[in-house]
């Protein structure tokens, strides 16, 4: 098997390729995991591999398992399909009732 994907460039893809699905900003994903957006950033570029403490934040901010970080591209594109299309819609809904109270309070 020496075609293999390094486990680093996995999650790195996954990360990223879920994040911006859900149309979050690096900042927004940390905020929800608890790090700092520069640590997002250098995980998504590769400078840091995130520990598994970390994967397990960023999976549940992600509301995938937090195996699906671990499947290479093709996989995890298809595990993860109804359950990402769920919580898509989830953190659209969540988004749009942040605003309209964020609206209500500056009034």
């Amino acid at each position: 098997m020496m075609n293999e994907i390094p486990i680093e460039t996995v999650i790195r893809e996954n990360v990223k390729a879920l994040r911006k699905r859900l149309g979050w900003s690096q900042e927004f994903l940390a905020e929800k995991t608890g790090v700092t957006a520069p640590y997002i950033t250098q995980i998504e570029v590769g400078k840091r591999t995130p520990s598994l403490d970390i994967v397990e934040k960023l999976a549940t901010a992600l509301g995938v398992e937090y195996k699906v970080l671990f499947e290479p591209n093709n996989s995890s594109k298809h595990s993860a399909t109804s359950e990402f299309s769920k919580h898509l819609l989830e953190s659209k809904l969540i988004s749009a009732i942040t605003k309209t109270i964020h609206k209500e309070f500056k009034s």
